[in-house]
């Protein structure tokens, strides 16, 4: 019988995960046989893209004789070729970057891992929030003013991202920032260790060599969806369980081991509601599948009949997104500087979309700890593939923890298997619950922000992204 740690192991065995590559090709199909094996009609979703790539050995930036280290490539930036661009250094500061600074030149720029206040990007149901911080690189990649289009349509030949604020350990192999569309305008990331050098050079007009011998390449990748039918009164409602494929390292992605799980109980005992099991690619190349949302936005908008109410098809009266789970926490160890597990779990970013879907988390949950603290979407942003369900009005539970090294490629042991286990064991009795006899009118009703407040929101944030870049 395959476990929970034979799965891990074999995440950590295929490595990456990127969009279109040969391991996530084989995850999907892995996943796809465990379905078949339970009996069920798997269907493909297939998408078509033009697929970015590059190994460490491709990669290289070099200050007149003097080699840089690096943390990664910037995905989906651009190429140089194997002999590179050459152009002296510039930097390029602020939100507003004045790109043109450097046309015909390398720009630099510095992007800071920024510590956001929780309550900027997340509200609450009841007072509380899990953490007050928030310090991923996601958010400083995204939010820092990094618009690689607007350097080429300037004329920059290729830009040196410094991160400051994340240790080389932490920022080695991350993938980021992942949710931008092919920007044909090479660039790389350089560790916090080599900053200070890197500025220098900008302010002695020095010349670089920036290496980036990437490669675009047709591709394809499966959504994969199976229906465990509902043999009850509510078998017209449907129910959700999504999660998605592509990821870096063995927490993003391992949302399959309870997607799998669920799937295996809806196959094994009857339940009132239909179950829509739906394992989304795209994640890590969200521009390929849909231009809004995140990767299921693409699967909602080709299957209405599953879950919209205005089709005669199936209406979803309730969802579960399953993301990252079992984390570890990290963190760098002030006697050695290694970035290491220091012993506890990540806390957990855990969503219920209405306060009736919180109470039931609260009575429910048990992963890190037996006290879940369920957070309500912020106007600005739902983390995660929650998102489409949350957009969509339907009532949902997602868990989407954040770890620093979540979008790093890395193989290392980040799992803790007792709590991915009592993670599972809790989508498992929430699916018990939202495909049994209960009411769906319990679940609450998903009331999103209005524009005010999602301008409000928006203006606070970059506010406080401006003031600490």
């Amino acid at each position: 019988m395959t476990t929970d740690q034979d799965r891990i192991d074999r995440l950590r065995r295929l490595g990456p995960r990127t969009s279109g590559s040969d391991a996530h090709h084989a995850l999907i199909e892995d996943v796809a046989d465990e379905l078949a094996q339970l009996s069920y009609d798997v269907h493909r979703d297939t998408h078509s893209f033009d697929r970015w790539d590059v190994t460490a050995d491709q990669i290289a930036l070099r200050i007149g004789d003097r080699s840089v280290p690096l943390s990664s490539a910037w995905p989906y930036s651009g190429q140089t070729g194997p002999a590179g661009v050459t152009g002296e250094l510039v930097f390029v500061h602020g939100l507003r970057k004045n790109w043109k600074a450097a046309a015909g030149k390398i720009a630099v720029i510095d992007v800071h891992n920024i510590d956001v206040p929780a309550h900027l990007l997340l509200d609450s149901w009841d007072g509380a929030l899990p953490f007050e911080t928030v310090a991923n690189p996601v958010i400083g990649s995204e939010l820092g003013g990094t618009d690689l289009s607007k350097a080429r349509e300037a004329g920059v030949l290729g830009v040196v991202a410094v991160w400051r604020g994340i240790s080389d350990e932490a920022a080695r192999g991350q993938y980021l920032p992942f949710t931008r569309d092919y920007q044909d305008m090479p660039a790389v990331w350089v560790p916090e260790s080599a900053r200070q050098g890197v500025l220098d050079a900008t302010k002695n007009a020095e010349t670089a060599t920036l290496t980036l011998d990437a490669r675009r390449t047709p591709a394809t990748m499966d959504t994969l969806w199976t229906i465990s039918e509902g043999s009850g009164p509510h078998a017209n409602e449907s129910v959700l369980v999504i999660t998605h494929s592509d990821g870096g390292n063995a927490v993003e992605e391992n949302g399959h081991i309870g997607l799998l799980a669920l799937a295996r109980d809806a196959a094994n005992t009857p339940h009132d509601r239909t179950i829509v099991f739906v394992y989304t690619a795209g994640h890590l190349r969200i521009p390929a599948v849909t231009e809004h949302g995140q990767a299921t936005t693409a699967w909602l908008d080709a299957h209405p009949d599953l879950w919209s109410p205005e089709t005669d098809g199936l209406t979803a009266v309730a969802g579960l997104a399953i993301e990252h789970l079992g984390a570890r926490h990290f963190d760098t160890d002030p006697a050695t500087g290694h970035y290491v597990a220091d012993g506890r779990a990540e806390p957990e970013l855990l969503y219920a979309t209405t306060p009736e879907l919180a109470e039931l988390v609260r009575r429910t949950w048990q992963g890190v700890s037996d006290h879940a603290t369920p957070v309500k979407p912020g106007a600005l942003i739902h983390l995660g593939e929650g998102e489409p369900l949350h957009d969509a009005e339907i009532p949902a539970v997602a868990l989407v923890t954040g770890p620093l090294y979540l979008l790093a490629e890395v193989d290392d042991d980040l799992v803790d298997i007792d709590v991915l286990t009592r993670q599972v064991d809790s989508f498992r009795r929430l699916q018990t619950h939202l495909a049994g006899p209960a009411e769906a009118e319990t679940f609450g009703t998903v009331k999103l922000a209005g524009k005010a407040r999602k301008l409000a929101a928006t203006t606070r944030a970059l506010t406080f992204v401006a003031t600490h870049q």
